[in-house]
């Protein structure tokens, strides 16, 4: 398991520590039982099984999608944290859920009801195209694995991502992670300005005055 943002460090790992320090008095505040932190975002992972703390952790709203999704080996997708909720995905279903205990897996290029091309492996499978209809993982393994539909129809057995080529590829960089500089309003001061208008051939002004009328004769 890996903790996630405000989650709380069990204290059976704290024992050995504290008996290192059974002479020193540690403040509350530098406790490491308050030790929390945030995921970089997106990241990936599953509850193979609910947090022991009721429904509390899911926002109201989301835990008729909670039930129908947790506790399983569906990846969840972890995009968003609000401040007080991390908003997962999985397909077209979208839960809100405060910081727990969740299982993390690597991440996952592909989504539910993405179009993939199956590959036909030596004949191995059935190639063509497919929608991808779930994306789990298993434990015992250590890998992921995919469901795929046509249609309504759902084939029974899983495949790899080896078997899979995506039709449509999903660009998705985290937030800071490339420097744009931000470009400058004014040039410097060392550099010359040309004169567009001698650049145009533009003619010169004329002046306003007549000429003066020829006399002589």
């Amino acid at each position: 398991m890996h903790l996630t943002h405000g989650a709380m460090i069990p204290q059976h790992l704290l024992q050995h520590g504290d008996r290192m320090n059974e002479n020193r008095r540690i403040d509350p505040a530098e406790s490491p039982i308050s030790f929390s932190y945030r995921p970089r975002l997106p990241d990936w992972g599953v509850y193979l099984r609910p947090p022991e703390c009721g429904e509390e952790w899911i926002h109201p709203e989301d835990r008729p999608v909670a039930q129908a999704l947790i506790p399983s080996r569906r990846i969840l997708k972890r995009r968003k944290w609000d401040g007080e909720h991390y908003h997962l995905h999985y397909g077209g279903h979208r839960l809100r859920v405060r910081p727990t205990l969740w299982l993390q897996v690597p991440p996952v290029d592909l989504e539910v009801n993405q179009m993939v091309e199956l590959l036909a492996r030596l004949g191995a499978n059935d190639a063509g195209i497919y929608r991808i209809a779930d994306i789990l993982y298993v434990p015992e393994a250590a890998t992921i694995e995919f469901h795929l539909r046509r249609d309504e129809l759902v084939i029974e057995r899983t495949f790899s991502r080896d078997d899979l080529r995506p039709l449509e590829v999903h660009y998705e960089l985290r937030s800071g992670y490339y420097a744009h500089p931000v470009p400058a309003s004014k040039p410097p001061a060392d550099i010359e300005l040309l004169d567009v208008g001698d650049l145009l051939g533009e003619p010169e002004p004329q002046s306003d005055a007549k000429p003066e009328p020829d006399t002589e004769r």
